[in-house]
């Protein structure tokens, strides 16, 4: 299993409070030992807004490692946060 998908696996069903999310996100880049550093972004999806979905985009500086993207279901209480799916971006595709 290569390093990329350990980082999707782990991130994947991951459960902590809402203000932590991104903390935790650069905690498992961390310890996998990403090359390089990320940016993370935050918005809400305005489709699923009553749901409580946020995406979170973690933007790789540098081009030899992966960019991705964490979709995040706030718990109804906004304490609780749960990772439901985490994806690969495709930086080719967007940057045309």
């Amino acid at each position: 299993m290569d390093n990329t998908t350990k980082i999707l696996d782990e991130l994947k069903g991951m459960e902590c409070p809402v203000d932590e999310v991104a903390g935790r996100v650069i905690e498992v880049l961390e310890k996998h030992e990403v090359d390089g550093s990320y940016q993370i972004v935050a918005r809400e999806d305005e489709d699923f807004i009553n749901d409580g979905i946020k995406v979170y985009n973690a933007f790789a500086e540098t081009p030899e490692t992966p960019s991705i993207q964490i979709v995040v279901q706030e718990g109804m209480d906004n304490y609780v946060a749960r990772i439901i799916d985490v994806s690969l971006i495709d930086t080719e595709a967007s940057q045309e």
